[in-house]
């Protein structure tokens, strides 16, 4: 008897239809050209519905698709040097990670773009509160988590940092309804690329501002500008502080990257 039951139970199992993988999402429309300006600077974001590079390297379009991964490695030379106009479009009201899912299908498709992801051991910054007793600073402060935008068009301001998203200057960074590994991942930019990882142990969302000197890059205040360095800042402003670690960093290595052809 027990071996007719098991029989049976394989057979069972084996008549299930199998599941085919969810395949990867994609923008309704895409459209890349190069750009051929000359000029050197360039923008690129990626809203609820829409993507759109101007004037971007491949490289910096990769960065952005495969965040909070921030190293990438080879590739070929024009990554770095041609420029491109790229633009995504798809309706309703996806999510950032969703959104980003879709840049990285169309890299795939219009770049034939092919890389993978290792781990390799580097110097880091940890992110960790700075008091004994957990008190942050104030400009850090606890707030709501961020709700997903309704369908339809997105009506909110475009002006400042939207919920969950910061705007990031020269020397500024705002974060509206944030986590702390996203605070972390946007930090590398003020430590001379240098990798930050969350270490604060604070869970939640939270709104954030801090300002300091983008050119004193040592961890005391500069002694000629009104304004602190970003280690100082951090621990003054937000209660935070950064302490030298090595850690495990994820790479993103291209394995494959052909120039697209234009629409």
């Amino acid at each position: 008897m027990m071996r007719l039951v098991a029989v049976l139970t394989v057979i069972s199992v084996a008549g299930l239809p199998a599941q085919e993988p969810r395949r990867p999402l994609t923008f309704d429309v895409t459209s890349v050209k190069p750009n051929t300006s000359g000029e050197q600077g360039g923008s690129s974001s990626a809203r609820p519905g829409r993507y759109r590079g101007v004037n971007v390297t491949l490289r910096r379009v990769i960065g952005l698709a495969y965040r909070p991964v921030q190293e990438i490695e080879g590739g070929p030379a024009w990554i770095d040097t041609e420029r491109f106009d790229i633009e995504g479009r798809v309706g309703g009201a996806p999510t950032q990670a969703e959104m980003l899912e879709m840049l990285r299908s169309l890299l795939a498709d219009r770049f034939k773009l092919v890389v993978h992801t290792e781990a390799r051991p580097m110097p880091a910054f940890g992110l960790v509160v700075a008091r004994a007793d957990g008190r942050l600073g104030p400009q850090l402060r606890r707030t709501d988590p961020c709700l997903a935008p309704p369908p339809g068009p997105d009506t909110r301001p475009a002006t400042g940092p939207r919920c969950g998203g910061f705007s990031v200057g020269n020397g500024a960074l705002t974060g509206t309804g944030v986590t702390m590994t996203q605070l972390a991942a946007e930090l590398p930019s003020a430590t001379d690329g240098r990798h930050v990882l969350d270490r604060t142990g604070l869970g939640g969302a939270f709104d954030v501002s801090v300002t300091w000197n983008a050119n004193a890059l040592d961890p005391a205040a500069d002694p000629v500008n009104a304004a602190p360095s970003i280690f100082a800042a951090l621990q003054e402003q937000l209660g935070l502080r950064l302490e030298p670690i090595t850690a495990p960093i994820d790479v993103i290595v291209i394995d494959r990257a052909d120039r697209p052809v234009a629409d």
